[in-house]
């Protein structure tokens, strides 16, 4: 399945990490000619409008909505300056997470991008942000990004690969976007074990994967880790190379909430100060790798 990228959804508080997220979505579209949405929800409860040094707590529903239709378009105006692209605004009223999710469906989108502002302790356990809620549920890949991540662009993507099936379901995602930004792709072995059996297999896959890049063309380097705690070790490993995008696989735990991601996607996006772009599994075309590394598409 080719990776296209028609629409971009940014769901925005006006905050810097909000902004910031915009300023990663406009860049990405003007690159793909893509269409870009603003979204703002308003909670359902008292609304707290940020700007700079002052918070607005604000009770007149009429007034919340003139505020919020009046900083969107101003924006939208800014981000049509600056990337040459007018996106389409949209605000609506509810649960911020729950709302986001019905924009995307409704409106097809390709791609969230959105701020974080991290979490831990007991936020970490239950993923109780609504970025991580939205990483969780999104119909679509995500890109989360945090404050830090002031650099416009991608020029060094981490592709971190284990042996399940899923893993290589990056591939061609990283490959495009690579493509596009003229990025390196770090390829990045996770191993959990020092058992020689499973390295001798991980380095099996990471043969087909290494080849299915050179066939692109791409610049990339290859490397290993192992331990206990693999996400920390990628995030380490991240840091290391300068990376400015790290590609993961959601591998959700919990069909029945749909809350839950899998242990290392987890860790990755609510600890990583580099922006990380989440796919759920059976995304892409680079599911099955023979030993030659060639790839089937399903």
């Amino acid at each position: 399945m080719k990776m296209e990228i028609k629409k971009i959804l940014v769901p925005t508080d006006f905050s810097d990490t909000g902004l910031l997220a915009l300023e990663h979505a406009s860049f990405l579209a003007r690159l793909m000619k893509a269409e870009l949405i603003l979204l703002h929800v308003l909670p359902m409860s008292e609304y707290h409008f940020e700007i700079p040094e002052q918070v607005m707590r604000i009770d007149n529903q009429e007034e919340i909505n003139r505020i919020v239709e009046h900083k969107l378009a101003e924006v939208a105006t800014e981000t049509r300056t600056k990337y040459g692209i007018l996106p389409r605004t949209l605000s609506t009223r509810g649960k911020i997470a729950n709302e986001v999710m019905q924009i995307a469906q409704d409106e097809k989108v390709d791609l969230i991008i959105m701020g974080t502002h991290g979490a831990k302790g007991f936020e970490e356990l239950l993923i109780g942000s609504n970025a991580h809620k939205v990483v969780s549920l999104a119909p679509c890949p995500v890109i989360t990004v945090q404050t830090h991540a002031t650099k416009i662009g991608f020029t060094n993507i981490v592709l971190p690969i284990d042996r399940s099936t899923h893993s290589r379901e990056k591939v061609e995602v990283a490959i495009k976007l690579a493509s596009l930004y003229n990025s390196k792709i770090h390829l990045l072995g996770l191993l959990e074990s020092s058992d020689s059996a499973d390295n001798v297999k991980l380095q099996i896959v990471l043969d087909q994967v290494q080849s299915a890049i050179e066939k692109e063309g791409l610049i990339f380097t290859r490397h290993t880790v192992k331990g206990a705690h693999i996400a920390a070790e990628a995030l380490k490993y991240g840091s290391s190379v300068d990376a400015d995008l790290i590609i993961i696989m959601t591998d959700h735990e919990s069909a029945l909430t749909g809350l839950f991601m899998g242990p290392l996607a987890k860790q990755i996006v609510n600890h990583s100060r580099i922006p990380v772009m989440s796919l759920k599994p059976h995304y892409g075309r680079f599911t099955s790798l023979d030993l030659s590394g060639s790839y089937s598409a399903f």
